[in-house]
Order: C-alpha cells, then sequence, then structure tokens
C-alpha cells in the first residue's frame, strides 16, 4: 500500500486497517478504487461532504452497524454538520428504517448527548 493511502487511513481512523494491507498487495486495482471513493465522498461536489457523510450514516444504520453510524456522525460532525442536522437526519432514519435503524444509532446518540462526537473516525 502506499504511503499516502496509509497516511489517510491513520488520519481519519487512527490506524490502517491490515485489511487494506493484504487487499492492495493482492490487487493493486483496489488501491485506486479506494482512492477514488474516498474522494466522491470526503471532497465536496454538488452536495458537501457532510451530507454525503449523513446520508452513509443513514445506511449503516439500515444495515445495522452501529459502528458505522458512529464512524459516519463523527465524520459528518468533523464536516461541519451541526446537531440539529444530525438529529434531522436521525428523525428521517427512524422513520424509514423503524426501530431496527433507530436502535443501531444508539451509542451515536449517546454520543452526541454527551456533546463527545468529535475525535478522528
Amino acid at each position: 500500500m502506499k504511503k499516502e493511502l496509509s497516511k489517510k487511513f491513520d488520519k481519519k481512523m487512527g490506524f490502517t486497517p491490515d485489511i487494506m494491507n493484504v487487499a492492495t498487495q493482492l490487487d493493486p486495482k483496489l488501491e485506486a478504487f479506494y482512492e477514488f471513493c474516498d474522494s466522491t465522498i470526503q471532497d465536496d461536489g454538488a452536495m458537501p461532504s457532510k451530507y454525503k457523510m449523513l446520508i452513509i450514516m443513514a445506511m449503516g444504520a439500515q444495515r445495522h452497524c452501529q459502528e458505522c453510524v458512529v464512524s459516519a456522525m463523527r465524520s459528518a460532525h468533523n464536516k461541519g454538520a451541526t446537531e440539529a442536522e444530525i438529529l434531522d437526519a436521525v428523525r428521517c432514519i427512524a422513520v424509514a428504517g423503524g426501530a431496527p435503524a433507530i436502535t443501531a444509532c444508539k451509542d451515536a446518540l449517546k454520543l452526541l448527548k454527551d456533546k463527545k462526537f468529535g475525535g478522528t473516525c
């Protein structure tokens, strides 16, 4: 894996997942694909990145992935999403996904309530 990509992981997550090292060694094209995906989500375009992260938060909730919801919420906040915008997204999650989806938001909501949603992803 190129050092630039590893640094991006370190900055966002605090570490580089071993699977990314193995996957990019086996198939170097995965590195280019990751770069495309990362820039699509992380860069502002017609839609600001903070809203893209709120969409990803909703997708994580629909998959019942609490860690995905927390990570996406933190990223959205770090990109400028307000508490009101995050709560609006959570309301949409509840309407669209019902109890299972809102349950996936439990940890993110606790962090939001305690104002501990900062940090890096």
